[in-house]
């Protein structure tokens, strides 16, 4: 009585198996994603600097494809030395999703910038509010995959950050896009390696406690 068959064949057992399963992949998608935390930080501080070099500093159309540059060159170095180290695995099918859609937004952006900057369409509202909503798309994509409220609401700040820019002008655009950079990029970066650092912490201590 306690582990009947369905229609399909699948006993109680099974199902519970496969609930066990795909909390298991929610919950390491989770893990590689707050282990590259620091990415989100990096990134956020990229927009900064690049919206900053654009605005003080000379050769201002050089500010966005040279900080792009060394940022993915950073992330590049960093993942070639991790894979080296033995600790660059894909993970499970939800991480390498989580991955793809990264990649996807990442390569995405960088092509529209780079048209947008060429056919001197760059800097008007509209150009600011597709930006904050590939990144949006983006993380809202990873919160529905790992089931994760936090990144949800992060999804939230960048959609809202769009709908906001048309109604502003473009100056105030750009504000907009930092404040967004700063609490959907820095913040939440910052709380993903915090809750790595946790993670890591508690798995010494288990550790510590197996061989004492």
């Amino acid at each position: 009585m306690t582990n009947f068959e369905p229609d399909n064949g699948t006993s109680r057992d099974d199902l519970g198996q496969r609930v066990a399963l795909m909390e298991t992949m929610i919950a390491e998608g989770r893990r590689n994603t707050a282990r590259f935390g620091w990415i989100f930080v990096m990134w956020g501080l990229v927009y900064f600097v690049a919206i900053g070099w654009s605005y003080y500093l000379p050769y201002k159309y050089w500010a966005w494809p040279v900080c792009a540059a060394v940022a993915i060159l950073a992330g590049i170095v960093v993942r070639v030395r991790e894979k080296r180290a033995g600790g660059g695995g894909s993970g499970n099918i939800r991480s390498r999703s989580i991955e793809s859609v990264w990649q996807g937004m990442g390569t995405a952006i960088i092509l529209y910038v780079a048209a947008a900057i060429a056919s001197h369409h760059a800097g008007s509202p509209a150009y600011v509010a597709a930006i904050l909503f590939f990144i949006g798309l983006a993380h809202a994509i990873s919160a529905r995959i790992l089931r994760w409220g936090v990144q949800a609401a992060v999804a939230a700040i960048w959609w809202v950050g769009g709908i906001a820019v048309f109604f502003v002008t473009s100056d105030q655009s750009i504000v907009i896009f930092l404040v967004a950079s700063f609490f959907g990029m820095i913040l939440f970066g910052l709380y993903a390696m915090m809750l790595e650092r946790r993670r890591a912490a508690a798995s010494m201590q288990n550790q510590v406690r197996h061989h004492a």
